[in-house]
C-alpha cells in the first residue's frame, strides 16, 4: 500500500513529515522518517474487542451513548477533561457538550501544565515559531532538558542544524545548555552550565540584574546556581552579540509560572540589545491545542466553569486535579486518559487500553487520530498541523461520539 503522510505527536516536536505504511495485517509497517520516540508511538497498538463497554460488559454503540446520557444528566457537576491527546475537532465538540451539559471543562492534569498559560496570562510572551528559529536563530540555549533525548528530532529540524539564506547550518549557530544534568544534550553543544537543581528562577534573576548593569555578590551567585558569576557574565555578553537568540526550554522551569514569568522579562530586556525569543520544547499530544479551543470558545484557556450558564474562570479552583481531589465532580466524561482512575460514575473516550477505560462505567473505543482518522493538532508554538488516516477502523471517531451525545442531548 502507498505511504500516509501524517503527523507525529508523540513528543514536542511535532514532526509532519512522517510517512506510514500499512502492512498486510493492517498494523504500522513503517513510519519512515519517525525517530525512535516516534516508532514506538506509532507500533503502539490500538485497543481492541467491543467499540462499547458498560460496567465491564459488551454493549451497543447506542445504549452506551444512552448510559452516558444519563450519567451526564444526573450530575450535579460534570467534568470534561482529558483533551490533551485529541485533534481539535475532537475538542471543540468536548467544549460544545461540556457548555450544553453544565459541565466544568479543563485539560490539565496536573498544576505544572497551567504554568505556562497562567505566566503568559501574567507577563505575555516574547516568542517565535520554530520555523524562525530554524530560519534565523545564530544562537540557541537548550535550558532545562535533555532535548536531544526526549526531542531527538528538535536539532534536525528547528534549532541547529536547519540552513537558510541567513544561516549556514550548524557551523553558524552557538548552542548552550543550562541543566542541572550532564546529559546527551551538553555533549552535543558548545558550552554547559550546570545549574544547582531547581535554581532557574534565581539564574534567571542574575541573568537580568547582570543585562541591567546592577552588582552582585560572586560567592552568592555561586552558592544559589552553582555556577560562578563570571561564567554568567560571559554568557550575557554572547546573549547581547547574537543576532537572533532563542532559548528553547523544559522541565523544571516550564513547569513554574515565576520562572517562566522571570524568562519573558529576560526576553523583553534583552531586545534592548538585540533579537531573543522563549519557545517550549513542548510535550506529547495536543495540550496547546486544548488550551487555544478553550480560550477561542469561552474566552478562557483552562479551568472553566459552565455551570451557571456562562464561562467562570478558576485556575485551581474548576481545574481538573481540584475538582477530583476535593470530590466536587460526581461524573467525568474522559476524552483520552488522564494518566488516573476516578471512583465516580465514568464516561471513557480512547483509542488505547487504559486503566480509565477499564475501570469507566462507559467506555467507548475511538478512532486512532493520525493513523485511523483526520484531523489537527497544535504544536507547541501554535502552529496548526494535519494529521491523516492511513487505515480504517470500525470504531467511530472521538468528535463523532461527542456531537451524538450532544444530539442526544437536544432531544
Amino acid at each position: 500500500m502507498p505511504s500516509t503522510l501524517t503527523t507525529c505527536t508523540a513528543c514536542g516536536c511535532t514532526c509532519d513529515d512522517i510517512r506510514l505504511s500499512i502492512d498486510a495485517e493492517g498494523s504500522v509497517g513503517e513510519a519512515a522518517n519517525a525517530c525512535e520516540i516516534g516508532r514506538q508511538w506509532f507500533a503502539l497498538p490500538s485497543a481492541d474487542g467491543p467499540v462499547a463497554m458498560i460496567e465491564g460488559k459488551e454493549a451497543t454503540l447506542e445504549d452506551a451513548l444512552a448510559r452516558a446520557v444519563e450519567i451526564l444528566s444526573a450530575a450535579r457537576l460534570p467534568l470534561v477533561t482529558g483533551l490533551q491527546h485529541a485533534t481539535t475537532e475532537a475538542i471543540r465538540a468536548a467544549v460544545a457538550l461540556a457548555d450544553q451539559v453544565g459541565a466544568c471543562v479543563d485539560w490539565t492534569a496536573s498544576d505544572s501544565d497551567a504554568a505556562s498559560t497562567l505566566a503568559l496570562q501574567s507577563a505575555g510572551s516574547v516568542t517565535a515559531t520554530l520555523g524562525e528559529v530554524a530560519q534565523r536563530a545564530d544562537m540557541v540555549v537548550v535550558w532545562g532538558l535533555d532535548l536531544a533525548t526526549t526531542h531527538p528530532r528538535h536539532f534536525e529540524r528547528y534549532s541547529l542544524e536547519p540552513t537558510s539564506q541567513w544561516i549556514s547550518g550548524r557551523a553558524d549557530r552557538t548552542p548552550v545548555v543550562i541543566d542541572p544534568v550532564s546529559a546527551m544534550t551538553a555533549h552535543m553543544t558548545d558550552e554547559y552550565f550546570q545549574l544547582a537543581p531547581n535554581r532557574d528562577y534565581e539564574a534567571l534573576v542574575v541573568l537580568r540584574s547582570l543585562l541591567a548593569g546592577i552588582p552582585l555578590d560572586a560567592a552568592k551567585v555561586q552558592q544559589q546556581t552553582g555556577v560562578p558569576l563570571t561564567e554568567w557574565q560571559e554568557l550575557v555578553d554572547k546573549m547581547k552579540q547574537a543576532k537572533f537568540g532563542s532559548v528553547i526550554h523544559g522541565g523544571s522551569l516550564s513547569a513554574s509560572r515565576e520562572s517562566l514569568i522571570a524568562l519573558t522579562q529576560l526576553m523583553a530586556d534583552l531586545t534592548a540589545h538585540t533579537r531573543w525569543v522563549a519557545v517550549p520544547a513542548g510535550s506529547a499530544g495536543n495540550k496547546s491545542g486544548a488550551a487555544s479551543v478553550l480560550t477561542w470558545q469561552t474566552g478562557y484557556p483552562l479551568g472553566v466553569s459552565l455551570a451557571e450558564g456562562y464561562p467562570q474562570y478558576g485556575p485551581g479552583e474548576w481545574t481538573t486535579k481540584a475538582l477530583l481531589d476535593r470530590g466536587e465532580a460526581n461524573a467525568a466524561l474522559l476524552v483520552g486518559s488522564i494518566g488516573e482512575t476516578t471512583s465516580i460514575p465514568t464516561i471513557a473516550l480512547d483509542w488505547q487500553s487504559s486503566d480509565a477505560m477499564n475501570s469507566a462505567t462507559v467506555a467507548i473505543r475511538t478512532a486512532r487520530p493520525g493513523v485511523e482518522c483526520s484531523g489537527t493538532t497544535q504544536r507547541a508554538d501554535g502552529v496548526m498541523l494535519p494529521m491523516r488516516a492511513a487505515r480504517t477502523t470500525d470504531a467511530p471517531t472521538t468528535e463523532e461520539v461527542l456531537e451524538r451525545l450532544k444530539k442526544l442531548f437536544e432531544k
